[in-house]
């Protein structure tokens, strides 16, 4: 007896509002101290955004990651170059 094969969860870009497959898009999180960082298997609140710098910018600069978060988000948090990377 085969298995069914289970579909890709799928995911919403909060830049360019396309649905993708969980694994092409970043997981970002807000920290407490309003620092956005990628964080791809942290709990809680996060969003998603395409893997392009055009993205990241609508996202950030339309407030898209704003709303995503509840809070309040500096574009400039969101556009830094050397957003840490955490890891579990």
């Amino acid at each position: 007896m085969s298995r069914a094969r289970r579909a890709a969860p799928l995911r919403t870009c909060v830049g360019c509002r396309r649905v993708r497959p969980k694994v092409e898009l970043i997981r970002l999180v807000r920290r407490p101290d309003g620092a956005v960082v990628r964080d791809p298997a942290g709990a809680g609140r996060g969003a998603y955004v395409c893997d392009d710098a055009a993205c990241m910018g609508k996202a950030a600069k339309g407030g898209r990651l704003a709303q995503a978060f509840r809070k309040r988000c500096e574009p400039s948090d969101v556009l830094a170059p050397t957003a840490p990377v955490t890891g579990r």
